[in-house]
């Protein structure tokens, strides 16, 4: 069993010190302060005082402060952070976690704290406590007042069943009780001692398949028949026996490659191999220890998302689709909307997707071509109109690199190995790049007038849609549909490819519905287009028509949605910006943020925006998907929106 399986009473005993020196008996005493992000926790002029109230019951210098927010007292007196990091949860860290937003140097949450009650600086009156980013004269039902913020006693990790019960370092509040926090793929059982740990039910014969489940004397737990976790005489599923687990050689730490294969501290086993980095991600055979920047480049086009249905290659390599599918865009054979992940039929080797309005493309190892879906104007370019539940090939392409998807009025187009494109559907707005707007219906590949692309994205959210391509100068050319979106001062659309104001780094470049994004080659992030609620990730709701610098830094991979855009970051982060209503910024509320705000910490390799919805594929292997889920667009098995990353269940 992985090296993560170990009780949170061992994972958490230093940090449950630590609270209890700070929470403990009323007589405790002072100590010397330092003040460092990580050294010795200081203690200078603490005493644990009832005035101060639960939540903020640190007096440091006779002021009630609140350690899990205050930057210049993080995690207990004196303890300031750098000025480059913010207090978040009582850690001193580069962004803001757990669903807070920045003030300044402080992470605060916008639905409980009365001084910032719905967005910075905005204070509740005396007698008002902030009741969901509303200040009131009572908490809303459900929620209780702890110290002027109206929470959830329920799933809140500062007041866990109590005010002031905070969960320990290493646990989360999950129905009023503090649980092993897990990564995803893991659960948090009970460890029989009165703590949890966290076990994959995956491997683990005394939890097989769920928490409990042991399997009889002699039995082994792995994958089963069908798939999911059985109990067995022999390990399957391509584990090892290793002890009495059945283990996955790939991804585990000790036993990397082989039962005896212990990876050393500040190692971590990706692919079986043993990395000497400290983020290696498991991309492709021939360089199993890969840096999280070559694996998201070589992620292009693992994931993708349309109006209302998401498509991603899975680890095995099978292309997958779920959500909506009434023009059959989930290519499995039907019409029928799927609240999981489904295989596309006919169609294997495939190395990268692209979905589109109503439709998906794929390309295969061999250079050709698919798609499947809506098809009124061509858009399969198989040489017919006729709508395919199936993939069908494109015409005449057999070295085709990665496909772009467009609107509903647009042109979806190839990237060639040539570095040519070609492209087909509709040519209103001259969206198939041939020079001049023809406004007529291409149902087989046309050449376009771009060379030397090196990558491509377009609008798959759009009417009318455009489509961007990277060249190897570094470059930025678009073509199509204009008003705010080709990026050359002008609001004109355009048949001829128009090369972008200003830009000569570009890494990639991502297309939204009325605008578009660029990865620059020093990681930092440049945008265009309508900004209605700060898509553009620049802080404010001013549109442009030339690209302008995003406030977010360290990006190695963008993807825009119908207004909201996220980036996944080198630290393997994904963060969001814009409208929020339906929770498509994934940070655990439904507002809107002019400002980034993060939906997965670490761990991402590829983010895909669709309307109203975000989809994250992981480095171990696993699909997150957040937001509006009406037609099962989250993959989670409902149809319930969620402002959180949930997993995409069978990918």
């Amino acid at each position: 069993m992985r090296q993560q399986q170990v009780s949170v009473r061992r994972i958490a005993w230093g940090a449950l010190l630590t609270i209890a020196a700070l929470v403990g008996a009323a007589n405790c005493t002072t100590g010397t302060a330092a003040q460092s992000d990580a050294g010795i926790p200081p203690a200078a002029d603490v005493t644990v005082v009832g005035p101060c109230g639960p939540g903020t019951a640190i007096q440091c210098n006779g002021v009630c402060t609140d350690v899990a927010s205050d930057f210049q007292n993080c995690g207990a007196c004196g303890n300031v952070c750098s000025s480059d990091k913010v207090c978040s949860h009582g850690t001193c860290a580069t962004v803001c976690g757990g669903g807070t937003a920045r003030c300044g140097n402080n992470c605060v949450d916008f639905n409980t704290d009365p001084l910032n009650c719905g967005g910075c600086g905005k204070t509740c009156a005396s007698g008002e406590v902030c009741s969901k980013t509303n200040c009131a004269l009572t908490c809303q039902d459900g929620l209780t007042d702890c110290n002027g913020g109206c929470v959830d006693l329920t799933s809140d990790d500062f007041n866990c069943n109590a005010c002031g019960n905070a969960c320990p370092s290493g646990t989360q509040c999950v129905s009023s009780t503090c649980q092993a926090t897990c990564q995803s793929g893991w659960s948090s059982c009970n460890d029989g001692e009165g703590g949890t740990t966290c076990v994959d039910t995956t491997d683990d014969p005394n939890n097989c398949g769920a928490c409990g489940n042991a399997c009889p004397t002699g039995y082994f737990c792995s994958p089963g028949a069908d798939g999911g976790p059985a109990c067995g005489l022999t390990c399957a599923g391509g584990t090892s026996l290793c002890g009495n687990a059945c283990i996955d050689e790939n991804i585990d730490s000790n036993h990397c490659g082989g039962c005896n294969t212990v990876c050393s501290s500040g190692t971590a086993c990706s692919g079986g191999h043993c990395c000497a980095t400290a983020t290696p991600f498991w991309c492709a055979a021939e360089d199993a220890c890969d840096t999280l920047t070559k694996c998201v480049q070589k992620s292009g086009g693992g994931i993708t998302a349309g109006l209302y249905h998401t498509c991603a290659i899975n680890s095995g390599g099978t292309l997958k689709c779920w959500g909506y599918n009434d023009d059959g865009e989930l290519g499995n054979n039907s019409t029928t909307e799927s609240k999981t992940a489904v295989a596309v039929s006919n169609i294997s080797g495939v190395t990268s997707v692209a979905a589109w309005y109503e439709g998906t493309c794929a390309v295969v190892a061999s250079g050709a071509a698919y798609c499947w879906g809506y098809n009124v104007y061509g858009q399969l370019g198989d040489g017919n109109t006729t709508q395919s539940t199936v993939p069908v090939a494109v015409s005449g392409i057999s070295t085709a690199i990665l496909p772009s998807g467009g609107g509903y009025y647009a042109a979806n187009c190839v990237l060639l190995k040539s570095n040519g494109v070609d492209c087909w559907g509709y040519d209103l707005y001259g969206s198939v790049g041939l020079g001049s707007i023809t406004s007529t219906d291409y149902d087989t590949p046309q050449v376009s007038k771009v060379t030397g692309a090196i990558q491509i994205a377009g609008s798959s959210q759009n009417f009318e849609g455009m489509t961007c391509a990277v060249l190897s100068s570094g470059s930025v050319q678009c073509w199509g549909y204009g008003p705010y979106t080709l990026g050359d001062n002008s609001t004109t659309e355009s048949g001829n490819p128009i090369t972008v104001t200003g830009v000569s780094n570009a890494l990639q470049v991502a297309v939204g519905a009325d605008g578009a994004c660029i990865v620059m080659k020093d990681n930092t992030l440049k945008c265009w287009g309508y900004n209605y609620y700060g898509e553009l990730g620049n802080g404010n709701t001013t549109s442009y028509d030339a690209p302008v610098s995003a406030t977010l830094t360290g990006v190695i991979q963008v993807s825009m949605g119908d207004i909201h855009t996220c980036a996944v970051t080198t630290s393997g982060a994904v963060e969001c910006v814009g409208y929020n209503g339906d929770g498509q910024l994934g940070n655990g509320t439904t507002t809107n943020s002019t400002s980034w705000v993060t939906a997965i910490p670490s761990g991402a390799i590829s983010v895909a925006c669709g309307e109203e919805h975000t989809c994250a594929l992981m480095a171990n292997g696993t699909a997150e998907c957040w937001g509006w889920n009406a037609y099962g667009q989250l993959g989670n098995n409902s149809t319930t929106n969620s402002s959180s990353p949930v997993t995409v269940q069978n990918f």
